[in-house]
């Protein structure tokens, strides 16, 4: 997905991204991110996060956008 399309990019904190989008909770239950009750989810912007848990940025802020479509 284009980011010029996205709603979620790269640089929004999981908090930021959970309050205005909660349906992306299932995702990140998908990829066993427990981001709703982590601490770095206040500061830590998605493509961080993903890369400090060992995932693909472009493909969970792909899964991210396919959710809040």
């Amino acid at each position: 997905m284009a980011q010029a399309t996205a709603k979620i990019t790269k640089d929004m904190t999981f908090l930021e991204m959970l309050r205005t989008y909660p349906e992306t909770a299932k995702v990140l239950k998908k990829y066993n991110l427990a981001c709703a009750g982590c601490m770095g989810a206040q500061s830590e912007p998605i493509d961080l996060g993903a890369i400090n848990h060992g995932l693909d940025p472009e493909q969970l802020l792909a899964d991210l956008n396919a959710a809040v479509k």
